[in-house]
């Protein structure tokens, strides 16, 4: 089996480490990550811009590793292009903050996966509170094993896995999730200096289904949400017609 592994922390990043080594045992692993930081870059891609790349010494446990000044999407579209490899699968992560919710739609973890997809090769994206869990490698490792024997990777969209709350010592278990409601909002606050804002997060709760991705993290289990591509508004276009 012939994975790609890809990321939106930087190929540095530990949780891309962690992966990798988790991945070792299911195939031959492939590394296309981009040069510096590239969280909340959603699904932006490189269209006007030249894209440098440079291949370095191989994380451990990979075959190569392709470093790519650009955004998750790009690394997804280069490792697939650059290395001249059939590839089986496509995992994204392991994200240092989880993808959930409505912040699927900013992370860069969730989209170097849909871009896979979108080219045509499987994908998941995972993502942990943080990456110093004592749990996270033995964790990875047992759900990868049962998501690669059953192929449940396979079909339409993508599997976006989210490990629970940092305060859990361990997974209580699996559960098979819809996407939450939950908000992560910016707020721009203007600094000392005139016209120069940063960021301030504040998370907004709605009320969850009971089987919504954040949930299952609050409750301490570890979430499997299937996305898809198609946000049509099926209910709408009902309503519309029937106007």
């Amino acid at each position: 089996m012939n994975i790609l592994v890809v990321n939106d922390d930087g190929y540095q990043a530990e949780g891309l480490h962690l992966l990798v080594k988790a991945l070792q045992p299911f195939g031959n692993i492939y590394v296309s990550a981009p040069k510096t930081h590239q969280s909340a870059k959603s699904h932006g891609i490189t269209v006007f811009s030249k894209i440098e790349t440079f291949k370095t010494d191989p994380i451990l446990g990979s075959k190569e590793t392709l470093v790519v000044d650009g955004s998750p999407a790009d690394a997804t579209r280069l490792g697939l292009k650059v290395f001249n490899v059939d590839f089986d699968l496509v995992v994204s992560g392991i994200n240092h903050g989880v993808n959930m919710a409505k912040d699927i739609f900013y992370s860069g973890t969730v989209a170097a996966a849909m871009e896979a997809k979108i080219l045509g090769v499987d994908a998941i994206a995972l993502s942990a509170p943080t990456i110093q869990l004592d749990y996270l490698y033995d964790e990875t490792m047992k759900l990868l094993d049962e998501i690669i024997e059953t192929k449940a990777y396979e079909g339409d969209g993508i599997l976006n896995i989210n490990f629970p709350k940092a305060s859990f010592k361990k997974p209580l278990g699996v559960k098979i999730t819809r996407q939450g409601q939950r908000l992560q909002l910016a707020q721009f606050v203007e600094s000392e200096k005139p016209n120069i804002y940063h960021v301030k997060h504040s998370v907004i709760n709605y009320q969850e289904h009971e089987d919504s991705d954040f949930l299952a993290y609050e409750e301490g289990y570890i979430s499997i949400t299937p996305l898809q591509f198609d946000r049509t508004n099926y209910k709408r276009i009902e309503k519309m017609l029937n106007i």
